[in-house]
């Protein structure tokens, strides 16, 4: 999920010699000249763009994003080809269960799945960032908004359904399952690696 520390974990393992594809980047790259209409750039523009759940244009640009994504990962797969000579780390969006179902099982088939697993305390802190630096977040059918709360209450009670949702898919597709709570403060890579290889 956002915030749980994919892009730092995958630039660490990149210090280390690995092949780095973000799949953030490839979407904004591929969104660039509709950004720059509308003046926003960066993950934040992406995000400005795609909107929240509860605005009238976000139904429609979430099925843009997820089309992209799907493009992006396609095209990391076909970068990646055969060759496994050199170590390669896919970052992710947390959507990606999202994009496709084949675009999962080729995740699984040329990679290990890993899955940074967090903790309720960890959830609350995650979507105090969400609020406060908004990333682009797919809900697909998971919101909705009931009569008698605002459009923050609802997205509120709703991020929490999905982050419910989203565990259990991303345990079904996952390899290797890391509690957050397991990875030390100001912990160097070669504890992450060592952890991944105790869960082998």
């Amino acid at each position: 999920m956002s915030n749980i520390g994919k892009t730092y974990w995958s630039k660490e393992l990149q210090s280390m010699g690995f092949r780095h594809f973000n799949c953030d980047d490839l979407i904004e790259t591929n969104l660039a000249p509709v950004l720059k209409e509308f003046g926003f750039l960066g993950l934040e523009g992406v995000s400005r763009w795609m909107g929240q759940p509860y605005e009238e244009k976000f139904a429609i640009n979430q099925q843009k994003y997820l089309s992209l994504e799907k493009k992006a990962m396609e095209s990391i797969f076909n970068q990646i080809g055969n060759d496994m000579v050199q170590n390669t780390v896919i970052d992710t969006t947390g959507s990606v269960i999202h994009a496709d179902k084949s675009i999962c099982a080729k995740l699984r088939q040329c990679s290990l799945v890993i899955y940074i697993e967090a903790s309720e305390d960890i959830k609350e802190a995650m979507f105090d960032h969400y609020i406060s630096e908004p990333k682009p977040v797919i809900f697909e059918d998971i919101f909705e908004q009931k009569e008698d709360e605002t459009a923050s209450q609802s997205l509120e009670r709703c991020y929490w359904k999905l982050l419910n949702s989203r565990s259990n898919l991303y345990t079904e597709y996952a390899d290797v399952v890391i509690p957050r709570q397991a990875i030390k403060e100001n912990a160097r890579v070669d504890h992450f690696i060592s952890l991944i290889k105790q869960s082998l």
